[in-house]
């Protein structure tokens, strides 16, 4: 099931059955740890068209909900149930804690200061932050308080230290600012490479996230829920400080950050005005382009749930809010033009239409320097920061036509930008809590409930993985056409002669999906039992390898109807890879679990489909007092897939898990799980653990040495 650690083999013997803004001048794509695009590959793409098929379906439902409001009250209403969804979605907010706020060093620039802050979000859980506070104007009241922004910076391993440039215009500009590091960035990674100084395990921030989010996802809570809390904690920081005003706290951030800025500018209302850069577009223009990108981007069963991003716009509302967007965003700009439309009549709803502004500027991903001056320009006119400062703001030209070019910056003084003795909070505070720690404490406090009985388990197991196929029967003329998946349903199947006695077989889906197996039919005349095998013995064109025609066709000259199958998506291909320890199916499952479905889901309904064609086929072709016994074996990550399909489909006799498979409760205790995405599944140990799909196998199980 995962390869525990970072070192250790996938499976071991068990004893029952062994079986940024990177400086926001910048034009990047490192924003968000991009490597090469993946080869393109026909069985990965049919699935994803299907899960964005789904997808489609659940936000045109949504959209006319949204048309449906035609007052005040109907969107307040609206506002009510989508902040009730979100907040169930990312699970229980941790409680309030003290911040223990120190500063650890300040430098005086001209203008402003920079104090170098250390806070804990939730106990030992270190923020590390850059709070920059505005000179006081000659002559002016000392008592007088500023406004203040929230930054967060986009997914650039330099964290704050990439937002220097923008938070130090917002200072000159009257603002005080705290820029702070979400963890995986900056001074806040969660998997240092111990050979390797400020380097991480996971490649990148959008790996760190990545791997860090896997863990709560299992107890039903999204990694997104940290990344709000950090920065509703950086607003408390704020509104302690006697130089801050707390009703006028902005929030800021572009890409990721601009991700961070969307969670709290809509569920922290003490936020009194936003700025949300190159984030905000639709899921009808993303996921068939770019795709889900990073763990806090995609909450579990977001969409399923009648959500998309234009919905934290509009929960904010009447707050004033910019949608910041740049038109050759790789966040789709058609996307963010259909999100603002539909922003701006909710917000007319409620009154306050002249609140939503959109700022729009050329140039790629992060390309914020032409449009600056209309950032500043909208939060000045909301927060009011001292007239004085006004002076400091650049002028407001035509980002269209005026020539700015994109310059790298001078990487920041560390002296200026390190908050801890390292340069990192893991190696500065032995006590440092991190995702996985936190993530564990809350495991403990969680109590499985292992069903009792088949029945129990079953619906369990439903709710869970969400898998729809039931165990039913096939019309078949010859060895191809129909299988039941569901009582509304059907798969088709098509088949072509490859070798006497092997024939290999596409099995399609309503929605365009399919998987490859290979049916051995040597003793199809007078069969004496059916076999399923779950297995990746077919090449990256869905062709079966030669020893796997090999293996098939001996088994069923041993007078067995044999059907080899590699469960969606088939061929597998591969994807963007974020992080190596995340291994080839990260973003499959992202966009699966958008949708409300799950890797594992899918490949149990394959499991049970070919069920139910091997089923049908045995039965036709035996005696009419005989019903061959049905068996299945899978190892790695399909033998979780079979034993899940097994206690759905009780017809499957003989099941052969070769290798361990853990306990979901062992993975919430590997510091570092390497390769795991396809087997997560959101909210699993609020229902169950492998062991109790073990006890629902039961006598079925086949002892192993």
């Amino acid at each position: 099931m995962y390869q525990v650690g970072t070192m250790s083999d996938r499976f071991s013997p068990r004893a029952r059955f062994a079986s940024l803004l990177l400086m926001p001048l910048l034009l990047t794509h490192a924003l968000h740890g991009q490597t090469a695009k993946p080869v393109p590959s026909p069985g990965r793409e049919s699935l994803n068209k299907e899960l964005n098929a789904l997808a489609a379906k659940e936000t045109a439902a949504r959209r006319a909900k949204v048309a449906a409001i035609a007052s005040n009250a109907d969107a307040e209403a609206r506002q009510h149930e989508v902040r009730a969804t979100m907040l169930r979605l990312l699970g229980p907010l941790p409680g309030r804690t003290p911040l223990n706020a120190q500063v650890t060093g300040s430098t005086q620039l001209e203008g402003f200061r920079v104090d170098r802050v250390l806070y804990e979000s939730q106990p030992k859980f270190y923020v590390t932050a850059l709070l920059y506070v505005p000179d006081r104007p000659n002559g002016s009241d000392m008592t007088t308080k500023f406004p203040a922004i929230v930054m967060a910076p986009g997914h650039a391993p330099s964290g704050k230290a990439g937002d220097v440039a923008f938070a130090e215009a917002f200072a000159r500009a009257g603002f005080v600012v705290l820029s702070w590091d979400p963890f995986g960035q900056g001074e806040r990674l969660q998997y240092p490479d111990p050979q390797h100084e400020g380097k991480t395990l996971a490649k990148a921030p959008t790996g760190e996230h990545g791997e860090a989010g896997l863990q709560p996802t299992l107890l039903g809570n999204a990694i997104a829920q940290y990344m709000l809390w950090d920065g509703m904690r950086a607003v408390d920081y704020l509104t302690s400080l006697p130089e801050v005003d707390s009703k006028r706290i902005g929030a800021f951030g572009c890409s990721g950050g601009g991700t961070d800025t969307a969670l709290l500018g809509a569920l922290d209302t003490r936020v009194a005005a936003i700025g949300v850069a190159c984030y905000i577009t639709s899921f009808d223009a993303l996921l068939p382009s770019l795709g889900p990108q990073d763990a806090e981007q995609s909450i579990p069963n977001f969409i399923a749930s009648g959500l998309d991003l234009p919905d934290w716009v509009e929960v904010a509302a009447p707050r004033p809010y910019a949608i910041i967007s740049t038109t050759e965003d790789m966040f789709p700009f058609a996307g963010a033009t259909t999100s603002e439309a539909e922003a701006q009549k909710f917000y007319a709803h409620l009154g306050a239409d002249t609140n939503l502004t959109w700022i729009k500027g050329p140039g790629h991903h992060g390309n914020l320097r032409p449009i600056l001056p209309q950032i500043l320009a909208f939060f000045t006119a909301h927060l009011h920061p001292d007239a004085a400062y006004a002076k400091n703001l650049p002028p407001i030209t035509d980002p269209f036509t005026t020539v700015l070019p994109v310059l790298k910056p001078t990487p920041p003084d560390p002296k200026l930008t390190q908050v801890t003795p390292t340069g990192q909070v893991a190696t500065s505070y032995p006590d440092a809590a991190t995702v996985f720690t936190l993530n564990r404490a809350r495991a403990e406090k969680v109590v499985t409930p292992h069903p009792k009985g088949l029945l129990a388990m079953q619906q369990a197991v439903r709710s869970v993985t969400h898998a729809m196929a039931i165990p039913g029967s096939c019309h078949l003329e010859g060895l191809e056409g129909s299988c039941t998946l569901s009582p509304s349903a059907t798969v088709s199947i098509a088949g072509k002669d490859i070798a006497p006695g092997l024939l290999e077989l596409t099995f399609t889906y309503p929605g365009g999906s399919n998987f490859h197996a290979l049916l051995g039919s040597s003793a199809l005349s007078q069969p004496k039992y059916g076999k399923l095998l779950l297995t990746n013995e077919f090449d990256k064109t869905g062709e079966p390898t030669p020893s796997l025609r090999e293996k098939v066709l001996k088994q069923s000259k041993e007078g067995g109807v044999v059907l080899a199958m590699q469960p969606r998506p088939s061929p597998q291909g591969n994807e963007e890879s974020k992080a190596g320890v995340l291994g080839e199916f990260y973003l499959t499952e992202l966009r699966a679990e958008l949708t409300g479905r799950t890797l594992i889901g899918l490949r149990v309904d394959d499991t049970i489909v070919a069920a139910n064609y091997l089923a049908t086929l045995t039965t036709q072709h035996s005696q009419p007092a005989h019903t061959p016994r049905l068996a299945a074996e899978a190892s790695g990550h399909y033998a979780l897939v079979l034993l899940h399909a097994a206690v759905l489909d009780t017809r499957l006799k003989s099941v052969l898990v070769l290798g361990e498979i853990i306990n979901y409760r062992d993975l919430i205790a590997d510091p570092m799980p390497r390769d795991a995405p396809e087997d997560i599944l959101p909210g699993v140990l609020k229902h169950y653990d492998v062991d109790d799909l073990y006890q629902a196998v039961g006598t079925r199980l086949v002892p192993t040495k």
